[in-house]
């Protein structure tokens, strides 16, 4: 398999079966067909019992964490994310009143994503929040579409992908200042592009990056994007650095926390640096252990700490 899923997040062997078989490069049709050939053969059988424990996992619903990187699974294959992230903070940032007090964030994020030809790709995410503001509950729910124009695992220089994405939030959830959601309806249209340094049959380092365009169902837009840099290491060990960042164009620059309804409206800006490890444990995926800070905000809570740990699971039917 390819890559997935950044969760901001990706991890993912590229092999579809075990001990790794070697796929000489005759052509792009040649090499997907061996692929999705030795995928049928080996994984039928030993990826229905898992299929079924997986969905047993989730919070109710299927959903998939919204891809961010230029890499687009195999075909036919499913990527299926289980995460969950702790984060709290003790301020916001030009708040009024002043926001100064311990509020912390539980977030339980499922997803699922399926490639149905080479150059399209789809996925949905579901999220359930638990927080200082707000008791257990659903919280957003998200679709995405996109398609691959070049891609460099097949010669390309580049691997560039655009697509556009649509996320609906709950009323319950938008008063909620830790939240990101702009508006009840967010709507992005987005673009990511990276190159990948090959060892043998797999990725040992590769660098991307993420941009995306939106805008609510009230107020102004907003820009949005990721920079990555990872390696990885016989697909078991694998690390990244990266960073995230928003800025929203809204007029308001002070943050009513006592009647917050989203990000819409306001001038927001933040950034955050993050680390990643993840352990590739062969058939059974990859276990994933995030750290993000926060190290700028503006109109945006301030001093962010996170911790995600979230599973990866790619399988065929």
């Amino acid at each position: 398999m390819r890559s997935k899923e950044f969760m901001c997040r990706d991890f993912v062997d590229r092999s579809d079966v075990e001990g790794d078989v070697k796929l000489e490069k005759v052509g792009e049709a040649e090499h997907r067909f061996q692929r999705q050939k030795i995928g049928a053969e080996n994984c039928t059988n030993r990826w229905t019992w898992v299929y079924i424990a997986a969905a047993a996992m989730l919070p109710a619903a299927w959903g998939m964490a919204i891809e961010v990187q230029p890499w687009f699974g195999d075909v036919y294959e499913f990527h299926f994310l289980q995460s969950y992230s702790y984060s709290w903070f003790h301020s916001v940032e030009n708040s009024r009143p002043h926001f100064q007090h311990f509020f912390q964030s539980n977030l339980i994020y499922s997803g699922l994503e399926f490639a149905p030809t080479p150059v399209w790709d789809v996925d949905c995410d579901i999220q359930f929040a638990d927080t200082t503001e707000t008791s257990f509950n659903f919280r957003t729910l998200a679709l995405q579409v996109r398609y691959l124009w070049l891609d460099d695992i097949i010669g390309d220089p580049i691997s560039f992908a655009t697509g556009v994405s649509g996320r609906l939030t709950a009323t319950s959830s938008l008063k909620d200042v830790s939240c990101p959601s702009h508006g009840n309806v967010d709507l992005e249209l987005n673009f990511s592009l990276g190159k990948e340094i090959d060892a043998a049959d797999t990725w040992r380092f590769r660098a991307w990056i993420f941009g995306a365009a939106g805008h609510a169902n009230r107020g102004a837009p907003w820009v949005r994007g990721i920079a990555s840099l990872e390696m990885n290491r016989d697909d078991v060990h694998k690390w990244a650095i990266y960073a995230t960042g928003i800025n929203g164009y809204g007029r308001r620059t002070h943050i009513d926390v006592d009647h917050f309804f989203g990000y819409a409206k306001y001038r927001e800006k933040t950034i955050d640096l993050g680390i990643r490890y993840g352990y590739g444990m062969g058939v059974w995926g990859t276990l994933r252990l995030d750290y993000l800070y926060r190290v700028l905000a503006k109109t945006a809570p301030e001093n962010v700490n996170t911790f995600i740990v979230s599973w990866l699971l790619p399988f065929s039917l």
